[in-house]
């Protein structure tokens, strides 16, 4: 019985450790960052609609320099990207600190069971 619980419990500790979402990913600072930003955006000066009309205009001769078929797809690259897990520094702290405290559980959970008599030995 003792190791059923065990085992459900470790293995629903380590699902969540490991395929949770963390509570604090948002950074709080950002938010009224993109509510002045989009603020400031929403007047356009006569430099960006200058801008825009130039890129306007850069987009349509690009549209019909490949109906003409002059411009050709840039080949693709032989070169595969680097890539990685994703995962930030902290997430990768919690996760060595998940591991860390399920075999510690693990441990005092079978000195447990086996009684204090016997105790720990190393050699």
């Amino acid at each position: 019985m003792l190791n059923k619980l065990t085992s459900t419990t470790l293995s629903i500790a380590l699902t969540i450790g490991l395929a949770g979402t963390s509570a604090f990913a948002r950074n709080l600072s950002d938010a009224g960052a993109n509510d002045i930003a989009v603020a400031v955006s929403e007047t356009p000066t006569k430099t960006e609609a200058q801008r825009n009309e130039q890129l306007k205009n850069n987009v349509l001769n690009l549209v019909a320099a490949a109906r003409a078929g002059k411009v050709a797809p840039p080949a693709k690259s032989q070169i595969q990207p680097a890539r990685s897990n994703g995962w930030s520094k902290g997430t990768k702290i919690a996760v060595g600190v998940g591991v860390a405290v399920a075999v510690v559980a693990v441990v005092v959970l079978v000195q447990a069971k086996k009684g204090p008599t016997e105790g720990i030995r190393i050699f």
